[in-house]
């Protein structure tokens, strides 16, 4: 786990839809490669199953495996367990967080009131991964402009270039390449406090996903920041649901009971 609390005050996640690691590894990705110099990372993170991208998110904000959170598609039915999630736990300490995306189901994620900014930016079949590019740059100028403590930064690019392409396809590597250009953007106009975590919900395979296929449940997971160990592969086991309890360690938050994931040894 993160053995103490850091000294960070700010946390920036940035989750790449359908993101495999040996993708990752193949593409163009001159700061996710730089990242990977800066802080600790590891290519075997495990999702959860099924991998499809509303309940890995769900276990990802909640802490939950699918049979706990309820969530089997994408289609959001409900937590029908009392347990707060990620946004509940930072808002309720009187911080700001702030979510940027290109899938509308996400929406669901945050109760009503939870965060200080949630944009919505509809994605569009074939469009050269703009829409991300829209995502991130409607994150940078608010991010720059505000105070927050949490922000979530979602593009749906790569796994909707999967389905269309294949994962693997030239068409799925550039689609990592447009991903690392938004993230670096972002970053770069990050203040010195702010932990940085970059991760995906699933992989894929051939047009799909959804399966226990190794391609579709290794996930990559990279941090950097204020006392995270450089240049670093994580040597425990990292899941998903691992996730929201090193954001809140990170934070200095207590982890709510009833979350299943641990802070992540580094």
């Amino acid at each position: 786990m993160v053995t103490s609390r850091q000294s960070a005050t700010k946390v920036a996640v940035f989750l790449v839809d359908g993101m495999r690691p040996d993708g990752l590894r193949r593409a163009h990705t001159p700061f996710m490669d730089e990242v990977l110099d800066r802080g600790a990372y590891t290519f075997c993170a495990r999702s959860v199953l099924p991998t499809t991208t509303l309940p890995c998110h769900a276990s990802l904000f909640f802490s939950l495996p699918p049979d706990i959170h309820g969530i089997r598609d994408n289609v959001w039915q409900g937590i029908p367990v009392p347990i707060p999630g990620l946004f509940d736990v930072i808002h309720g300490q009187g911080l700001s967080a702030a979510a940027f995306y290109n899938w509308e189901p996400l929406r669901d994620l945050s109760r009503p009131g939870s965060l200080a900014a949630s944009c919505f930016l509809k994605d569009v079949p074939d469009d050269g991964g703009q829409s991300d590019r829209e995502v991130s740059a409607s994150a940078l100028g608010w991010l720059q402009s505000h105070e927050w403590a949490f922000s979530f930064v979602y593009m749906h690019n790569t796994d909707k270039t999967g389905h269309s392409y294949g994962w693997m396809s030239d068409p799925y590597l550039a689609a990592i390449n447009n991903a690392d250009r938004c993230i670096e953007q972002i970053c770069r106009i990050l203040p010195e406090d702010a932990v940085v975590i970059i991760t995906s919900d699933h992989g894929g395979h051939d047009n799909t996903h959804h399966s226990d296929q190794e391609e579709d449940m290794a996930i990559p997971f990279m941090i950097y920041g204020p006392g995270i160990p450089k240049g670093r592969e994580i040597d425990g086991q990292v899941g998903i649901m691992d996730v929201a309890p090193t954001i809140v360690r990170i934070l200095g938050l207590e982890q709510p009971e009833g979350w299943m994931g641990k802070a992540i040894r580094l």
